[in-house]
């Protein structure tokens, strides 16, 4: 858009012309400003503050003709200048003056952007103009089928068997090209797990994937950790959606836009855009059947209770001396990764003399990784009117381990408490009121002292690592010698005569390897839309580009659809073994 400020009168002709964009810190950009050639005309430059003037203003000569043929000669006179740091900034506007007579033009309005910034938007607007396409309803093209090629639901599930107690997790997703409107009409039924949310709709987490050469956005409506109760062959039932897609009659180049909502669809705020035709379609995920089997009977544990994963297990007194009828506390906690929400406390041989409590729990998990991990601590209150010392002997805490295949034992070391002879009978009512309330104020401040210790041995050990990190590091940058395309593609080659899913398993994940070497991509950053964004900066050209992608897309296909494309191996790692060497001999080493 060509800002253009007009001033036109009996005496003289002045504008300003600006080509109205982001401008990307460090990048110059041009300012003009058009008035008539006359000696008698004086021209006032505005103050460019917060900008860096490159040189002196250009001035040319333009020849121009009026309305009726008359010719007058313009004075073009350029700034250029440079951005320094992102924001939004006003140059004032400039003046003339010729005699009497004084004009001014419009302020120019500025948004300077950070390369990081620029590299986003000028990727997204590749994928929107990929996508209009979608928008386009030719004359006489049966609309449900594109929105069938456009517009559809998928559940992925990493595993689809496992044993009691051990996490699969389903991710739920919903990939659009087009102008839509979704309805979560019906979730899906969880029988038989212990179902941890991980990603609800509420997070709004999108990410941009290419299918068979097209690029979708991906929305995930809901990703979960099912946790199995019994053994058993059960369902992850469907998910349900209604949507109501938008398409055009006439070709624009506009990005669709997707709206996703759990409930009912509102009605339509306004008619639709004129040439605008709205069809409505339902679609659902598949079910997935997941069989469940039993921890093994052979070595199995007689204090064995279900726990599945790996764990250790510590116990100990709040206090290690109380005086009679005066309340304690012993601490059990369990920590590790596993089916955390199963867990029951373990058996204890209380001795006699001890009069005990119900306890309570208190978690402390990441439900963001799989199986979870953290710990859960037992609370289990208590106290004696003998005094004496009692012993707690080891609690054994048994679980199964799905890595391994087999069980294992965690133990505690015996624990001693004393109880004195110091009776304290104006707090034995009152300690017994709080078994019963909960209500604690010493255990409110020993909660508080314990997080004081907590937090300063939380600082020792954040230091102790971040110096074994630089110590590793340092070991990392000793080695000069990163691993080859040939070596990294090895296992791949090894696989060759493997089934499908065993090949395209091991050949992409040493094409990703490759990306973290030398593309520093690891984590939530391997995704497609990262990578492009990633070989854009590297400078890589468009067509290895195109290869890479495709031969991730086939990756996939071989993967997931099951299809044989067994003449078509070899030639897909020479294809990749020749566009990553390119990559490799212009990209530096990222030493993670």
């Amino acid at each position: 858009m060509l800002i253009l400020t007009l001033v036109a009168s009996s005496q003289f002709v002045f504008q300003t012309e600006f080509n109205q964009r982001a401008v990307e810190v460090g990048e110059s950009f041009r300012i003009q400003y058009l008035l008539e050639d006359r000696s008698d005309i004086e021209f006032y430059a505005p103050d460019f503050n917060g900008f860096r003037q490159v040189n002196q203003p250009e001035v040319h000569i333009a020849v121009t003709y009026g309305s009726k043929g008359e010719k007058k000669n313009l004075r073009n006179i350029i700034y250029t200048l440079e951005a320094l740091k992102p924001g939004k900034y006003t140059i004032p506007a400039a003046g003339a003056r010729a005699g009497n007579q004084f004009e001014k033009g419009d302020d120019v309005l500025v948004e300077v952007i950070s390369k990081e910034e620029a590299a986003r938007r000028s990727m997204q607007s590749r994928f929107n103009s990929f996508n209009s396409e979608a928008f386009f309803l030719a004359p006489g093209e049966d609309p449900q089928q594109k929105i069938r090629k456009n517009l559809f639901l998928k559940v992925l599930v990493d595993k689809r068997n496992c044993f009691v107690g051990e996490p699969v997790t389903a991710t739920f997703k919903l990939y659009s090209r087009l102008a839509s409107r979704s309805d979560i009409v019906k979730n899906p039924g969880f029988y038989g797990f212990t179902v941890q949310d991980v990603i609800n709709l509420e997070d709004g987490q999108s990410d941009v994937e290419t299918i068979n050469g097209n690029k979708f956005d991906v929305h995930t409506v809901r990703k979960v950790q099912l946790y199995p109760l019994q053994e058993g062959e059960y369902t992850i039932d469907p998910m349900e959606v209604v949507t109501k897609v938008d398409f055009s009659g006439s070709s624009v180049n506009k990005k669709p836009e997707q709206e996703i909502r759990e409930g009912v669809l509102p009605d339509d705020p306004a008619p639709p855009a004129k040439g605008v035709q709205t069809f409505t379609t339902s679609m659902s995920s598949t079910s997935i059947p997941i069989i469940v089997k039993p921890a093994p009977a052979k070595n199995r544990p007689s204090d064995f209770a279900g726990a599945t994963g790996n764990f250790s297990i510590t116990s100990a007194f709040n206090k290690g001396e109380l005086g009679k009828n005066e309340q304690g506390e012993l601490i059990i906690t369990i920590s590790g990764k596993g089916n955390f929400t199963q867990l029951a406390s373990p058996l204890i041989k209380w001795p006699e003399g001890l009069e005990v409590f119900d306890a309570s729990v208190r978690d402390e998990l990441d439900h963001k990784v799989s199986p979870m991990k953290g710990k859960r601590t037992f609370h289990i209150p208590f106290l004696s009117a003998k005094p004496g010392t009692y012993t707690i002997p080891s609690i054994r805490f048994s679980f199964f381990d799905p890595d391994s295949n087999g069980f294992k034992t965690a133990v505690t070391q015996p624990v001693l408490i004393k109880i004195t002879t110091k009776e304290k009978p104006a707090e034995k009512a009152i300690e017994k009121a709080n078994l019963l309330t909960g209500h604690d104020y010493r255990g409110t401040i020993l909660a508080m002292l314990l997080l004081v210790m907590v937090s300063i041995g939380g600082i020792i050990l954040w230091r102790r690592k971040l110096q074994e990190a630089r110590v590793e590091k340092l070991k990392v940058n000793k080695d000069p010698l990163p691993p080859t395309v040939a070596e990294l593609l090895k296992p791949a080659y090894e696989n060759l005569d493997s089934a499908n899913k065993e090949f395209y398993t091991v050949f992409r994940q040493c094409i990703w390897n490759f990306f973290t070497i030398y593309l520093g991509l690891k984590g939530s950053a391997m995704s497609r839309y990262s990578l492009l964004m990633a070989m854009d900066q590297k400078g890589v050209d468009a067509s290895a580009q195109q290869t890479i992608l495709t031969i991730l897309e086939d990756c996939e296909t071989g993967l997931f659809a099951d299809v044989d494309m067994q003449g078509d191996k070899k030639v897909l790692l020479e294809n990749i073994t020749q566009v990553l060497e390119s990559i490799q001999k212009t990209a530096t080493v990222i030493q993670s």
